[in-house]
């Protein structure tokens, strides 16, 4: 009687997730067409929104023009470089709070732990995954990010199309539902979920192994009172369920202590839950600029090979318009074959395909990543006219922030503290929270101005001090020094502990002192030979 209990309950939680799924599918219909529509023209091998398409077949047939192509791919590009570099460290680790940070002993463990992450990030694969989030973000407007725990790489990420997704937020705005269908071969489900299919499902699958059944992943926070015992997964803040779509079998019901999904979106209007792109807003330029260039190439075809026009009753057919091509005419008629010119002008085409061009671009922001440089330029104008640049993009760093990488850092944080890939933590920290400080490319360019405005005031100050020195009494100079090396991100490890900083001073008072005592000895040596 249990087990028809357990039974019955089963598929009423299945039915209420497939009833959700559906909701979730009637609230997304609106965005798929925008998405069909962005795929064609941005990201076409990514234009599987309604699933007619077949496997291998070609996918650039329809375009004229590549433009919209190549300017989501350099937006991705650069914010993979700028953001989530693979040749720098592009995060820290803070307590948040000052007087710790500066404790020897807590600075060199935030140092080791957030190496530690990076180089588990760069020995997974973090950096491939992580440009198609980027380029879904720039062309769909959301990308949904899957990170997994893994025996090998200890952290597995997966990049899903947001048409393969249906999402739903909490009431902070937060993504904290995501319904995921994929495909798997019937042999890798009897492989994966023996124990929960039937014995029928089992002798089907092995007379079809390779036919494809549909999955449903289901994450979403768990319904009810929480439990005491968060350690047991079906009592895990963050429900897990996998189901069958064929027969409505649930294949697996476990669960997260965090959400395995990090959803960001480019930007949104406050009553939609999915995001929108660049790509969007580029959408009418991108569709206006590919009629506009299969017209001028139908310009360009007139101007090159003109309609020509034959006399109906002067010339013998077929008419042969191929190279050292003979035709004949009858012998007494002054007609002859001509072309007809329509007057088209290809270089207008051009013109105003530039205009529309330089629109796309505009789009998205490829004239702020790409630095017009002068041969007059000094090095440090370069680099200001760049961090000038790179500020303007700074309003998207917000979004990115909240929704990608701190959901992201933590979510490895977790894992790898749960596998004890971290050095036992100073005492300091037992009742500390921990904060991710950025130093990627963007987040250097929006602290840039601050340095300069702390250089500004150093060269105002410096004449005063000149006039009179014990101005420079008003400086910490060792506070300074910490300052300029947090804010430009210098590595922790260049800097000496504070214990070897005073036995550095220590050692020079001391050899100031023996060369004092020196020079008086030597003094009263050659005084003492006068006074006699």
């Amino acid at each position: 009687m249990a087990n028809n209990n357990n039974t019955d309950a089963q598929q009423k939680l299945v039915e209420n997730l497939i009833k959700r799924l559906g909701q979730l599918k009637t609230e997304r219909q609106n965005w798929e067409t925008h998405w069909d529509e962005v795929a064609g023209y941005f990201v076409p091998k990514k234009d599987q929104i309604f699933g007619q398409r077949t496997r291998g077949e070609k996918k650039h047939n329809l375009l004229f023009d590549s433009t919209s192509i190549h300017a989501a791919e350099l937006l991705a590009s650069a914010l993979h470089g700028m953001l989530t570099t693979p040749t720098g460290i592009w995060f820290g680790l803070s307590t948040g709070d000052q007087a710790l940070d500066t404790d020897d002993t807590i600075k060199e463990w935030l140092d080791d732990t957030s190496r530690r992450m990076i180089q588990v990030l760069n020995n997974s694969n973090f950096q491939t995954e992580i440009h198609e989030i980027y380029m879904d973000l720039v062309s769909f407007g959301t990308s949904p990010f899957r990170i997994e725990e893994d025996d090998e790489t200890v952290v597995r990420f997966g990049s899903r199309p947001v048409y393969e997704t249906y999402i739903a937020e909490d009431f902070k705005g937060r993504i904290d539902t995501v319904y995921y269908e994929y495909e798997m071969t019937k042999r890798e489900i009897v492989n994966q979920f023996r124990n929960t299919l039937t014995e029928d499902y089992i002798r089907n699958a092995e007379n079809t192994p390779f036919e494809r059944e549909k999955i449903l992943h289901a994450v979403e926070p768990r319904m009810g009172q929480p439990s005491k015992n968060k350690n047991i997964p079906k009592n895990m803040p963050f429900a897990s369920y996998k189901i069958l779509m064929c027969d409505h079998t649930l294949l697996l019901e476990s669960g997260f202590k965090d959400n395995p999904w990090a959803v960001p979106r480019w930007s949104k209007i406050s009553s939609e839950v999915y995001g929108r792109s660049p790509a969007m807003k580029a959408l009418s330029d991108a569709k206006m600029l590919n009629k506009m260039k299969k017209a001028t190439i139908e310009a360009a075809q007139l101007a090159v090979a003109p309609p020509l026009q034959v006399p109906d009753d002067g010339i013998i057919l077929p008419v042969r318009t191929s190279p050292n091509s003979i035709n004949y005419y009858r012998a007494g008629t002054k007609d002859r074959i001509e072309p007809l010119f329509t007057g088209s002008d290809v270089r207008l085409g051009e013109q105003m395909m530039a205009t529309v061009k330089e629109q796309i671009r505009q789009a998205f922001f490829i004239d702020q990543l790409q630095l017009v440089q002068n041969s007059r330029m000094t090095t440090v104008e370069v680099t200001q006219r760049r961090d000038e640049q790179l500020r303007l993009l700074s309003p998207i760093l917000g979004r990115l922030n909240n929704e990608l990488l701190r959901p992201m850092i933590d979510r490895v944080f977790n894992i790898m503290l749960k596998k004890k890939m971290f050095l036992p933590p100073p005492t300091q920290l037992s009742n500390a929270g921990l904060q991710v400080q950025y130093t990627s490319m963007i987040a250097k360019a929006q602290l840039a101005s601050e340095g300069e405005n702390f250089q500004r005031a150093l060269n105002m100050v410096a004449p005063v001090i000149q006039i009179q020195p014990e101005a420079a009494d008003k400086f910490d100079g060792d506070s300074i020094v910490e300052y300029a090396s947090s804010l430009y991100g210098l590595p922790t490890r260049l800097l000496r502990k504070d214990k070897a900083v005073q036995d550095i001073r220590q050692a020079r008072v001391e050899t100031q002192q023996k060369l004092e005592e020196q020079e008086d000895e030597m003094h009263d040596k050659e005084v003492a030979p006068e006074q006699q």
